[in-house]
């Protein structure tokens, strides 16, 4: 991968970068079964990178590491999605659904979804109460929110409420994660404490890090999707993605 930096004010952002996620190029279609049947060499060399920033504009730029001049690019590489009235603080891939969450600053959450070359807002959730973590399961058919009043919910893909909580806590709920395998939540605390909960909201079990030290986020050192080998030809790899 190759890394340019032009001195042009034209290629400089007129304001703060708050949020990134990228996506790497997978099927319009949705995955069966068994999963998508994807080259692994076009997933991590060409996707698309999402950003939120203070003006409340989420940027959509396709990104590739080939090249040639030769290569094949989509009609439009550049989107700016308008909408949100506050500074976009999170922004966050839904992979399997081809879908892209954004949250600003006062708790407005917009799905946004593409539809013949263009984006559109499918969904919004508006609590009014700041978001402070925002995360897809791995299968892409769940939504963990936390919220900083230490509400939490957890929703479907297509916007239904599976259940909700409000955790009377000592300490804030900075942070929340799937686990690999989407059974369970995780929730990183101010206190430096890691709740976890099963799929339903159950409480499972929690474990302090370090006494007072706020966690600011978490992540996993896992693939997102189980990845098998098929075949191989022309010397080019083809993998199989099944959601883990």
């Amino acid at each position: 991968m190759f890394l340019h930096f032009e001195r042009s004010t034209n290629t400089k952002a007129d304001c703060k970068v708050l949020s990134l996620t990228w996506m790497g190029k997978v099927p319009d279609e949705l995955p069966d079964e068994d999963g998508w049947k994807l080259n692994r060499v076009n997933y991590y060399q060409d996707g698309w990178l999402a950003t939120g920033n203070t003006r409340g504009v989420v940027g959509v730029t396709f990104t590739t590491c080939h090249c040639r001049k030769t290569m094949e690019l989509p009609s439009r590489t550049n989107y700016n999605l308008r909408g949100h009235r506050s500074e976009v603080t999170l922004v966050k891939w839904n992979e399997p659904y081809q879908k892209l969450a954004s949250c600003d600053s006062s708790g407005i959450i917009f799905v946004w979804i593409k539809f013949e070359g263009r984006w559109s807002i499918e969904l919004i959730n508006d609590r009014n109460t700041q978001v402070t973590d925002f995360a897809w399961s791995h299968d892409g058919r769940m939504a963990l929110i936390c919220y900083q009043d230490g509400f939490v919910l957890v929703g479907s893909v297509a916007g239904q409420r599976y259940w909700s909580s409000n955790l009377n806590l000592d300490a804030n709920i900075t942070c929340g994660i799937w686990a690999p395998d989407d059974q369970q939540v995780l929730f990183g605390m101010s206190s430096g404490q890691i709740l976890v909960t099963d799929v339903h909201g159950e409480m499972v079990g929690q474990v302090r890090v370090q006494e007072g030290v706020n966690i600011t986020g978490m992540a996993w050192s896992c693939e997102k999707f189980k990845m098998e080998e098929t075949d191989e030809e022309d010397g080019i790899h083809t993998v199989l993605y099944q959601q883990t």
